[in-house]
């Protein structure tokens, strides 16, 4: 039995609909109501997290005792030091060149004036009844990706009420929920995108890089900051931007080494490390900027995971140690991925063992499962099923397990060892993807855990000859581009690629 197929066609990963619809017959303005501003903003002011707080001091290591979000000390990251990072940063980005879809290669300066819609109306806290609709689902569908290991959620109820302020903020949301609802056929009609019974007749296909151009002049200018808030806000931007960033079309790899704009898209590697070499030699305060930065990391630990390269950022280990189970977990998948795609010196290997070893140990009893079940495979069951009482345990104990599956299969003493040796290390590799994959499927609220299981795959599905388990990995990446319509050619081409070189390998 061969894999299934791919589930999406040529055009599946960008489907928007370029053409603007013909106009609504009611006018716009009419469209909004004292009862729809209340219905857009009304998931602002309801924190519904059940997080206990000893669930909230386990896991973040924060007491009940501390603050709410939002009410914390300013972090102090803007200061003379980093002044010298504003005339480089806008030296790199002024001088960028800007590829169009036609290979013509534009000057940034020719490109940064997006389109404006005259005829929308800023009756709205947002401004127009269309950016509250994408802020309203950016707070629903889309703040779960930052906050799942926040318990304090800043992305869904502290910047939806910056964005009101913050122009850049308010901008870098619209691109990110532009770009995804756009590709959700259930908001799709005859008429162009609807949501929530309100048309949005004006996002179209161009709108997500509208929105994103002109959050950059104030990413530019963020050394210059003084305002702790604006810092705050700007770093914010930056990673939702990032998050624009993987949901778009997967880059050339080539393409990306310093240049800010390619082929039609921006690359915020290079703006989010600018900003990071301004924060890290700071103190940090429980805050947006606090949750922003780990965001951060895990933004680069998936991008160091799914490109297969050295991560850039900076760790400060004294810091990051007393920090949140999860963050540790994600630290450590950082430092083997810069291990692996590094140097891959055996004494560091012995060292990222031992604080495996280490972690596994300061984890008992916080990243237990309530459910851990193996496969019945006489029904044809693949993967094990595996139930977490909280987000934050699911992050942790799959990037904990993309560290020791790394480790494990590229163990270097092993160079030598038996063919049953290495058999034995196959096997437990396969066991830890499978397991991955299992933690993923059996947490879909979780919207990353998928994802991870797709950098699982991704990386040692190869190790797989078995055709039912082939079938079975190729479905998670397909139920992956369903379910968030997630760029999923790259990880397929991959996968069939290695499995090609296998079944093809000259005995």
């Amino acid at each position: 039995m061969s894999p299934a197929p791919p589930i999406w066609d040529d055009a599946g990963d960008n489907s928007m609909n370029d053409a603007s619809p013909p106009r609504q017959s009611r006018p716009e303005h009419l469209t909004d109501s004292p009862s729809d501003n209340t219905n857009t903003v009304s998931v602002l002011q309801n924190d519904t997290s059940d997080t206990s707080p000893e669930t909230t001091a386990l896991f973040s290591g924060r007491t009940q005792h501390e603050r709410p979000p939002d009410q914390y000390s300013p972090f102090p990251i803007a200061s003379s030091p980093h002044s010298s990072l504003t005339s480089n940063l806008h030296t790199q980005i002024s001088t960028a060149s800007y590829g169009s879809h036609s290979g013509k290669k534009r000057h940034f300066s020719e490109i940064y004036t997006p389109a404006s819609n005259t005829n929308q109306h800023p009756l709205t806290p947002y401004g127009t009844v269309q950016e509250s609709c994408l802020v309203k689902y950016f707070t629903e569908e889309l703040s779960p990706w930052f906050d799942h290991c926040d318990d304090f959620r800043h992305f869904q109820l502290v910047v939806p009420r910056r964005a009101k302020h913050c122009t850049t903020l308010r901008n870098a949301i619209c691109a990110v929920a532009a770009l995804h609802l756009g590709r959700l056929p259930k908001y799709k009609t005859s008429q162009g995108l609807v949501y929530c019974g309100q048309p949005l007749p004006h996002v179209t296909k161009s709108s997500a890089l509208e929105y994103m151009l002109k959050c950059i002049p104030d990413l530019i200018q963020f050394p210059e900051i003084q305002d702790p808030e604006h810092q705050e806000n700007i770093m914010a931007a930056t990673v939702i931007l990032r998050q624009y960033e993987e949901m778009e079309e997967e880059l050339d790899e080539n393409s990306l080494d310093g240049e800010y704009f390619v082929e039609g898209r921006v690359n915020f590697l290079a703006i989010t490390q600018t900003i990071i070499d301004s924060m890290v030699a700071s103190p940090m305060d429980q805050s947006l900027a606090t949750a922003a930065y780990w965001i951060t990391v895990r933004q680069e630990t998936y991008y160091a995971l799914t490109r297969e390269t050295v991560p850039h950022l900076r760790f400060d280990v004294d810091f990051w140690q007393s920090t949140s189970v999860a963050n540790n977990m994600i630290v450590f998948a950082s430092q083997v991925a810069r291990w692996r795609w590094g140097q891959k010196q055996p004494e560091e290997w012995a060292q990222l063992k031992h604080t495996e070893q280490q972690l596994t140990h300061d984890s008992i009893g916080v990243l237990d499962p309530i459910l851990d079940l193996e496969p019945d495979r006489k029904k044809g069951e693949i993967f094990p099923t595996i139930w977490y009482s909280f987000d934050v345990q699911v992050t942790a104990i799959q990037h904990f397990r993309l560290a020791q599956m790394i480790l494990t299969a590229e163990n270097p003493h092993l160079e030598n060892a038996t063919r049953a040796a290495h058999r034995k290390l196959e096997a437990q590799v396969r066991s830890i993807v499978l397991n991955i994959c299992g933690i993923g499927l059996n947490h879909p609220r979780v919207q990353p855990a998928l994802l991870n299981a797709v950098i699982a795959i991704t990386m040692y599905g190869e190790y797989f000859t078995d055709p039912q388990e082939r079938e079975a990995l190729v479905d998670i990446i397909n139920r992956t581009k369903e379910m968030h319509t997630w760029p999923m050619r790259r990880p397929y081409q991959t996968l069939q690629q290695r499995w090609d070189m296998m079944d093809n390998a000259e005995i």
